[in-house]
């Protein structure tokens, strides 16, 4: 089908498709698209989002292309609308695709909605916040105060008992971080399908769809927030107990959930700093991008397979590229003394050197890795075929 026939086609994308705002990915913008009857998600390019979301019914093909052509001063062949209709129509995205099977809605969480529910006020942007500016000064008092309890705490760490509780203790914050992320999620307008607080699992559907990325944000931070607040409350419990065991274990507790909270919100993968990292700067796969990122500025790609890359996209990814190498240095310096001191006693100098040798090793044969690039035209034009399925958990 050809020429007029073709372009005086009306088709229409269906209505209850979810599309994401538009988010970058590496030098490209892209939007995602998520079928609710299959669970699938596919991302599309800009362009192919410009040409998609005017399949509306009403617009024919030849009015959708002159409208490309005025924004983007190309006009598409006869070739391209094919190939973009037939993998709209083999995903079932248009009205009147295969099977055009009921909308089967995500099998929601009972029990956490109805929490989400009553718990509705403490769930909000401003209330996150608000328990999260608590968290910190939490945070810096124990940090004020962390010569003295680690005094106050060391026979703890050598106690069967004590251990025994504070991994009890952590488990419960954990459970608890995880049970805040659901009930904010829900208040903020997705969807929990799954939640296990014993195996500390928890899927959060269309959690990429909301369409404000402060939603996303404060999504992220709740699960920090609530190990602050769980640290305050019981810390407080333990700091009335009578007796030295309490004391050590007090001491031990508040260290272990200071921590426990501090590294949730440390921008790096997978942990939610780095989720709301990404969040604020609308990226997708920031890590693996950044690190593409410097690779192509360092010249490790071929001259040819390099992507320009828009300035706004390259400061990002340059600045977060730096911090993950930075992060990356600071741990392997960490493992090193730690590991050289163990061994000193015994190996003397050489305690200090093998475990610097083996980082390095690890580390170098780590980042000679041959790296795929991303090809440089994935986004470059309406190409259909970048249509490409793309799950997502939340």
């Amino acid at each position: 089908m050809t020429g007029p026939t073709l372009l005086g086609k009306r088709p229409r994308l269906r209505d209850d498709l979810l599309f994401s705002r538009p988010l970058s990915r590496g030098p490209a913008t892209v939007h995602l698209v998520k079928d609710r009857r299959s669970g699938r998600a596919f991302e599309l390019s800009a362009k192919e989002r410009f040409l998609v979301g005017r399949l509306d019914g009403v617009r024919s093909l030849a009015e959708v292309g002159e409208e490309y052509a005025a924004a983007y001063g190309r006009r598409l062949g006869d070739d391209h609308w094919v190939r973009l209709l037939w993998l709209l129509h083999e995903r079932g995205l248009l009205v009147g695709g295969p099977g055009e099977p009921e909308v089967v809605p995500a099998v929601r969480h009972g029990r956490v909605d109805r929490w989400a529910l009553r718990l509705r006020r403490l769930l909000g942007p401003a209330s996150v916040a608000g328990w999260g500016l608590l968290m910190a000064a939490l945070v810096a008092a124990v940090a004020w105060y962390a010569g003295p309890l680690w005094q106050a705490a060391r026979p703890a760490f050598t106690d069967p008992l004590s251990l025994l509780l504070l991994g009890l203790l952590a488990w419960a914050g954990a459970a608890m971080h995880e049970f805040a992320h659901a009930l904010t999620a829900v208040r903020l307008g997705a969807t929990v399908t799954r939640i296990n607080l014993v195996t500390l699992t928890c899927r959060i559907e269309d959690y990429a769809f909301l369409a404000r990325r402060r939603d996303q944000v404060v999504i992220a931070a709740a699960g920090g927030a609530a190990n602050g607040v769980v640290m305050l409350v019981v810390g407080a419990v333990l700091a009335v107990l009578p007796g030295a065991f309490a004391d050590h274990l007090f001491s031990a507790y508040v260290l272990v959930a200071a921590a426990q909270t501090v590294v949730n919100f440390v921008p790096l993968p997978p942990l939610d700093g780095y989720k709301m990292v990404s969040h604020v700067l609308d990226t997708l796969d920031l890590a693996p991008e950044s690190r593409r990122y410097l690779w192509a500025v360092l010249g490790r790609l071929p001259r040819r397979g390099r992507v320009r890359y828009p300035r706004r996209a390259a400061v990002r990814l340059g600045l977060y590229g730096l911090w993950w190498l930075f992060a990356v240095v600071a741990v392997a310096a960490c493992v090193v003394y730690i590991v050289g001191a163990l061994l000193e006693s015994t190996l003397g100098v050489l305690g200090h050197v093998l475990p610097a040798a083996v980082v390095g090793l690890t580390l170098a044969g780590w980042l000679a890795r041959p790296r795929r690039a991303r090809p440089a035209g994935r986004s470059s034009g309406p190409h259909p075929q970048n249509l490409e399925a793309h799950q997502r958990k939340a």
